[in-house]
């Protein structure tokens, strides 16, 4: 039997990282995330795809 995903959808990102799910959408557009995907009927990333770059955008601003 396969291991559960530890997929975070667009939501849980978006709570965890303080960023609204527009953002995200647009940091995907712009190449500075890549884009989420569908497993087990979630879609979105593992945590480790995203939690660099959102930290790093985080202290630019």
């Amino acid at each position: 039997m396969d291991a559960p995903v530890d997929k975070l959808t667009l939501l849980q990102v978006s709570h965890r990282y303080d960023v609204d799910v527009a953002t995200l959408h647009a940091l995907v557009g712009r190449g500075a995330l890549p884009a989420p995907t569908w497993s087990q009927g979630r879609l979105g990333w593992h945590e480790h795809e995203v939690r660099t770059r959102l930290r790093a955008l985080a202290q630019r601003v």
